[in-house]
């Protein structure tokens, strides 16, 4: 059975959900980030983690937030000790399959009262990727809340995490902050989910965002226009160059995030050979930042270092790469208040 996602409260994405309640969420991450305190607030819950990805900061960051509010978790890494699992309706399951998405996910709603689940774009298939189709066939088969652990699209808890420490490095005041999201170099593809969480978040700040990349790396138009219209309304702003040293001139902060972009899909060949040969001086480097306005120095992590940024910014007194990794855990926290209305 399933419900809509308003009477659930899943959390696909921010962008689905009104200003008010992002604005609220980032309140009380940073709440949980004073005052960081175990409770039971959450006793008598469970929540069952589903990973079809790999994942150090979510999954141990959402492990730890269920316990410290006391509820139970449990995570699944699929493929290790579980089925193959069928997506696809009207399938004939005559192949290594063994068991339908639809079953799976209805049985573990009925242990568990909210679900997570890392599921990541297919890099073959655009449409569907930019759907979030897995992320949406998986939410469609559950009768309780799923949170979006990072899907195809979207990365709704970096949001969050990344989100309150802006505010944070800001001391509140981010409306008006020059933010620069800068494409890196990088040796595998990797997917767009990230980078549009961080745009998006940044623009619902209300800051100046300027998004740097070549221009073979361009984000969906739809994220970008999603991206203006949040910016805009809160007095901040949204552009595009393939000029990286220009773009870094004062700005306030630097998030270099890699991302293979739509070229993926349709050359992957003349991606690849983009990415890592024509590109290759596409990193944040210490010339770079000195460019910037005392500038803060931001990646999601894992990183890889002096082909992403190199050791002299990460190691120096501007990278808070730390803190927010960090803020994933009362990130966490406030999601799982909201997912269920603690």
């Amino acid at each position: 059975m399933s419900a809509s996602t308003a009477s659930l409260h899943h959390l696909l994405d921010w962008h689905e959900l009104d200003d008010a309640l992002w604005f609220d969420r980032i309140d009380a991450a940073l709440r949980h980030h004073r005052d960081r305190t175990w409770s039971q607030k959450a006793r008598g819950k469970s929540l069952g983690l589903v990973f079809f990805n790999p994942s150090l900061r979510t999954r141990t960051s959402m492990e730890l937030a269920g316990v410290e509010l006391g509820a139970h978790v449990t995570t699944i890494n699929v493929g290790q000790g579980t089925w193959g699992f069928a997506w696809e309706d009207g399938v004939v399951m005559d192949g290594t399959e063994a068991e339908h998405i639809r079953e799976a996910v209805g049985v573990l709603s009925r242990y568990y009262d909210a679900l997570g689940v890392r599921v990541f774009a297919s890099g073959t298939d655009y449409e569907r990727d930019r759907d979030d189709v897995l992320l949406k066939t998986f939410a469609g088969a559950a009768s309780v809340p799923v949170i979006n652990l990072e899907s195809a699209f979207y990365h709704p808890c970096q949001a969050l995490g990344d989100a309150a420490t802006l505010m944070t490095r800001f001391d509140g005041q981010v409306a008006g902050k020059r933010f620069v999201l800068a494409w890196a170099t990088h040796p595998r593809p990797l997917p767009m989910a990230v980078p549009n969480s961080a745009l998006l978040a940044a623009a619902r700040l209300g800051m100046h965002v300027t998004v740097a990349r070549p221009d073979a790396y361009a984000l969906d138009p739809g994220i970008m226009e999603q991206a203006r219209r949040h910016a805009a309304s809160l007095g901040g702003s949204v552009e595009e160059t393939n000029d990286l040293d220009a773009a870094c001139e004062g700005a306030d902060v630097i998030y270099a995030k890699a991302w293979a972009g739509p070229l993926r899909y349709t050359d992957p060949e003349r991606e690849a050979s983009l990415r890592t040969e024509t590109y290759r001086d596409w990193r944040i480097t210490a010339d770079r930042m000195a460019r910037t306005r005392n500038g803060a120095f931001m990646h999601c992590l894992p990183v890889r270092r002096n082909v992403v940024v190199d050791d002299a910014v990460l190691d120096g007194p501007h990278a808070i790469h730390l803190l927010q990794a960090e803020f994933r855990l009362h990130a966490q926290k406030a999601i799982l208040e909201y997912v269920w209305q603690l």
